[in-house]
Formats: structure tokens, C-alpha cells, sequence
């Protein structure tokens, strides 16, 4: 069981070149249930080194109360991890700037082929937010945004 997050855009551009050793996006969102519950045309799922999304910043559904919040001592994570998802809110901002719509899951794999219900949408600011706070929440799906 991982992680897997996939995101949606109205952008036709293709996002592999934001791809880095730490993040890899790919048109493969087809074995992923809740690839339908995104809103925008364009869908990619977002890859982490270790091939799942794994390797990013998550909260579980049942954590999601402790919301945005930068690195701290009494949590541990991998510095890899946290490189790894500053390098996906850069992604992110990237595709923001050039006008389009940006929405995001983060959904727990399972061997289930029907989508889980989401725990509900959030609409997050990248701006105020902030690449250093940003964590991917189990369940939800965000709709991102950026003022430029």
C-alpha cells in the first residue's frame, strides 16, 4: 500500500519536462480510482523516486487537523522527502503561471477499483501557503492556486 497523487490541469503541456530525479510526472493514471473525481482535462500522476508518491510530504486522513506547518523536530521526515515536495509546489507554480487551473488527490492505494469517497475539497493558495508548509492531506482534493 502507498500513496498516490495525481493532479489535473487545463494545461495541454506536457509535464514531464518539470520531471527531476525526485518528482516524475506521467500520463499513467489510469490504474488510479479517483483519477475520475479530478475536474480538469489534462491528468498526471505524480511520481515520487521511489515510483509511488511515497516520497513527498503527507498527512493521513485521520491527521489532517495538524494542516499546513513546515518541518518539525517531533515529526520526523526524510530531508528528501521535504527537497522532494518543494520541487512539486515549484512544479505547481509553474503550470499556475501560465494561466491555467490546477487540481490535485492525494489517495491511498488500495486494491480496490472504485474511487474512495474524498473527506472534501480544500481550495489552497500557494502564496500563502508556502512551498516550505505544503503537505499533501490523504483524501482530499485540493484545488490549487497562486496569485503572480
Amino acid at each position: 500500500m502507498c500513496y498516490m497523487a495525481i493532479v489535473s490541469t487545463t494545461s495541454e503541456a506536457d509535464l514531464t519536462a518539470l520531471n527531476t530525479p525526485l518528482v516524475q510526472f506521467s500520463r499513467n493514471v489510469n490504474a488510479i480510482p479517483e483519477a475520475p473525481l479530478l475536474r480538469h482535462p489534462n491528468k498526471w500522476f505524480l511520481g515520487s523516486k521511489d515510483g509511488c508518491s511515497c516520497a513527498f510530504r503527507h498527512l493521513d486522513q485521520n491527521a489532517t487537523d495538524l494542516g499546513f506547518s513546515e518541518p518539525v523536530d517531533w515529526w520526523e521526515e526524510d530531508q528528501e522527502d521535504i527537497d522532494a515536495t518543494l520541487q512539486v509546489v515549484e512544479a505547481f507554480h509553474a503550470i499556475l503561471r501560465g494561466g491555467h487551473k490546477l487540481d490535485c488527490i492525494d489517495a491511498w492505494a488500495n486494491d480496490s477499483k472504485e474511487p474512495k469517497n474524498l473527506a472534501g475539497d480544500l481550495v489552497v493558495d500557494l502564496n500563502k501557503v508556502g512551498a516550505k508548509r505544503f503537505r499533501f492531506f490523504e483524501g482530499y482534493r485540493f484545488e490549487l492556486e497562486a496569485r503572480i
